[in-house]
């Protein structure tokens, strides 16, 4: 194989590209772990939720240039020539720390992804690189990004080239995304970052009760991930529909996660909640418990803080496979690793980042049973997910291939049209009806 000039160009760049990223990982997440810890110490801290949420507004509204729309405006850039300003690191960087230390419940992915994305899209710009090796650099920037905040460069990898596409994989990044993830998370390591790992007790065998419990427990993951995303992008159109202002918005939409927070007791949702983690895999999950999580985080992102959507995705997947399994005598470790990989994969559209996501932490011996939870899960979900830029290459059925080519977004769109105007035309026929009923 010839190396031309080009790719050692390009190999140079996504080297560059995960060992900043290494670096900046390692901050986030010690910026992280601290603020964490100190608002579990000042539940006073909390209050301060309905500031952080107007200040992040006024700044992204005002300053922002576009980095208000975060993941999807990386995802933008590799789809077309979509301008990603610098700032837009700096921002979800501070701006998701706040989020944590006033009590949020966010992840941070969110961030990662989009540092790598930014920083990515800049080395592209200063080295004139073309639109197709400027693709492969973004994905190995986001291949850094997760592989690096989450400790799993195998599933960074392969997240990077599955992340802006439904039913694609981008085999072109393949060398680049490994490198820029396996880098990324040496760096981090190297400079002294841990990550928490967790283990499967026992692996059930294949029979027929088993495989039985996994099929429903996919289900509802799958169920799980599909109104998580759409929630999300349900509370954000109605807050922008009922308050004009963009400032009272984030006022108001923090007040009421406040209101919630307080009455009803649920400040340990604050946050990661990695807690939530370790008690689906022990099998000691109160039934609320995902439940709790799933509304928090998606009024929390649906007001417009930053963050991520895996790490909650994590918590609420753990918690309902630790519940399922206290329910049916299957060991719950198992279930919950199963539910911690299959919201999350199903929810962002990555099935195969999924698999390699559950061989990575919990080891190959459950692979059929990932391979299974992760197929199914991410055809329950349907043309849903937290990445409204993704491009849907692949169908997931035969009667939705007028989808193909199109984003997420794009679709929701038109069905929300389509809605309108069945409203009005309904309207029409009610009066109509009610005209002939006078006359």
């Amino acid at each position: 194989m010839r190396i031309t000039k080009k790719t050692l160009k390009l190999i140079l760049l996504t080297s560059i590209s995960g060992i900043a990223m290494g670096f900046v990982s390692k901050a986030f997440l010690e910026s992280l772990a601290f603020v964490s810890i100190l608002r579990e110490s000042n539940n006073y801290l909390l209050y301060f939720l309905p500031i952080v949420g107007m200040l992040t507004a006024f700044i992204y509204k005002n300053y922002g240039n576009g980095a208000q729309r975060g993941n999807n405006l990386i995802i933008d850039s590799i789809h077309r020539e979509a301008h990603v300003p610098l700032r837009m690191s700096i921002f979800t960087f501070l701006f998701t720390i706040l989020t944590h230390l006033s009590g949020g419940s966010a992840g941070r992915e969110g961030t990662a992804v989009q540092i790598g994305g930014t920083i990515t899209n800049k080395l592209a710009q200063w080295f004139k690189l073309d639109l197709h090796d400027k693709r492969i650099l973004v994905m190995s920037g986001i291949s850094a990004g997760f592989g690096s905040v989450f400790g799993t460069p195998l599933a960074g990898t392969f997240f990077g080239m599955e992340m802006c596409f439904v039913g694609k994989l981008s085999y072109e990044g393949l060398f680049p995304c490994f490198i820029a993830s396996y880098i990324a998370n040496f760096v981090t390591e190297a400079l002294g970052t841990s990550h928490v790992v967790h283990t499967i007790l026992s692996v059930p065998q294949m029979n027929l009760y088993n495989l039985f419990v996994v099929v429903i427990a996919s289900c509802m993951f799958g169920i799980a991930g599909k109104y998580f995303s759409i929630l999300i992008h349900t509370l954000k159109r109605f807050y922008a529909k009922v308050f004009e202002n963009y400032i009272l918005r984030a006022f108001l939409a923090s007040i009421i996660i406040l209101i919630i927070m307080f009455a009803f007791n649920f400040t340990k949702y604050a946050g990661l909640s990695t807690w939530m983690i370790d008690a689906g895999f022990e099998g000691k999950v109160n039934i609320i418990d995902p439940f709790i999580k799933f509304l928090l985080t998606c009024l929390t992102l649906g007001a417009g803080f930053q963050g991520g959507e895996v790490t909650p995705l994590f918590d609420i997947g753990a918690s309902l496979g630790g519940i399922i399994g206290q329910f049916t005598n299957i060991e719950p470790s198992f279930l919950a690793g199963l539910g911690l990989i299959s919201v999350f994969g199903c929810a962002a559209n990555t099935p195969i980042t999924t698999i390699m996501l559950g061989i990575e932490m919990f080891g190959t011996t459950a692979t059929p049973f990932y391979i299974i939870a992760a197929l199914i899960s991410y055809y329950i979900t349907g043309h849903n997910g937290i990445y409204n830029s993704q491009i849907i290459y692949t169908p997931k059925f035969r009667y939705l291939d007028n989808h193909s080519k199109k984003s997420i977004e794009e679709i929701k769109t038109k069905n929300v049209k389509i809605n309108v105007e069945n409203n009005e035309n309904d309207d029409i026929d009610n009066n109509d009806n009610e005209q002939d009923s006078n006359w």
